[in-house]
């Protein structure tokens, strides 16, 4: 049965207030995390609200209702001793709380003036942006699921020096660091918050002699200072180049891969994760966040391109891709390319 026979045989009322528990929900699980009790129930496996309420200095009243809305979709339960746990489904959401930043919160500035920017009478960019805070928060913890794949990656091509455009919090190069110690790393980023967590990351892991932070623009490669680019031979880019393919178009696009191949020089690499978007109206049910993840970049001035389009903007800068490798996370690849002069 296909998705749009599964709605018809629903009635309208039933889809509604479908379509209101998802919002509720998600609203809900939010609101968890950002209280730090998404984790806490994982790390201390139950959750008493007086407890917390005490900590809070609020009535448990105030506590209370939130956890007994999440037993009701499934996702805690309540003990014998009157306390909360996550039940299956709640352990199970766990790993992926990430994306309840990065879809939910970080545009709900965006998504609470929906009408506005459809209709004009404002623009993004100028009159509201997204949260960079809690996109930032939330790829932060979604990095975790990609870490393996991008850090083989890099050391696999027998990386000696990385710049990782967008850095945010330099999770990633820290890791990297850590594996290879013979390995030197750069991050940039243009929020000066972000550049101040990287360098803290940096000094938390020992790394400040090995791990260099710059505020700049990941946009303009070409423009970072000469000793910090100096002896890069692999740059990552992690769910930045569809920002750049909206802003500054497909060309643009082209010309901003063909100065990180000329940076990387011949025996680089280029190591870049996206999702892939689609055209193509049949299959976007399928995709997971697809639809939506599309929906909001297209109010938030970035676009999605298929992995095919990727490849050809790839070839179009002077690199072929000689590997293109799983992520876990929805509809999200990682491609390698290499300089074709060095082939």
């Amino acid at each position: 049965m296909t998705v749009e026979m599964q709605r018809t045989e629903l009635s309208g009322e039933d889809d509604v207030f479908g379509l209101a528990k998802g919002f509720y929900t998600a609203k809900a699980l939010l609101a968890m995390w950002r209280l730090g009790l998404f984790d806490r129930a994982v790390r201390d496996g139950e959750l008493d609200t007086a407890a917390i309420a005490a900590e809070w200095n609020v009535d448990d009243e105030l506590v209370r209702p939130l956890f007994n809305y999440l037993v009701v979709r499934g996702f805690l339960e309540l003990t014998d001793t009157g306390t909360f746990r996550l039940t299956s489904r709640g352990h199970a959401a766990w790993p992926y709380r990430g994306y309840l930043s990065t879809m939910v919160g970080a545009y709900e500035p965006v998504f609470s003036r929906l009408e506005e920017l459809v209709t004009g009478k404002i623009t993004y960019g100028q009159d509201l942006t997204r949260s960079h805070e809690e996109m930032v928060r939330g790829l932060t913890v979604l990095e975790d699921r990609m870490m393996g794949t991008v850090a083989r990656a890099v050391l696999d091509a027998g990386a000696r020096k990385v710049l990782d455009v967008g850095c945010g919090s330099a999770r990633m190069l820290s890791r990297m660091c850590e594996l290879a110690p013979g390995l030197r790393a750069v991050g940039v980023d243009r929020d000066p918050s972000s550049c101040a967590v990287a360098r803290e990351t940096a000094q938390l892991h020992g790394l400040a002699d090995r791990l260099t932070i710059v505020q700049g623009d990941a946009f303009d490669v070409a423009t970072l200072p000469a000793d910090v680019l100096a002896g890069v031979d692999t740059v990552t880019v992690m769910f930045l180049l569809h920002e750049v393919l909206r802003q500054r178009g497909r060309d643009g696009t082209v010309r901003l891969l063909g100065e990180i191949a000329r940076l990387v020089g011949a025996d680089g690499r280029l190591v870049m994760v996206e999702v892939a978007g689609t055209t193509d109206h049949r299959y976007r049910e399928q995709q997971l966040f697809v639809p939506e993840y599309e929906l909001l970049h297209e109010y938030t001035n970035q676009r999605l391109a298929s992995q095919a389009e990727w490849e050809a903007m790839v070839g179009e800068a002077g690199m072929a891709v000689v590997d293109v490798l799983p992520v876990d996370m929805c509809q999200s690849f990682c491609m390698v390319a290499a300089p074709t002069a060095g082939r």
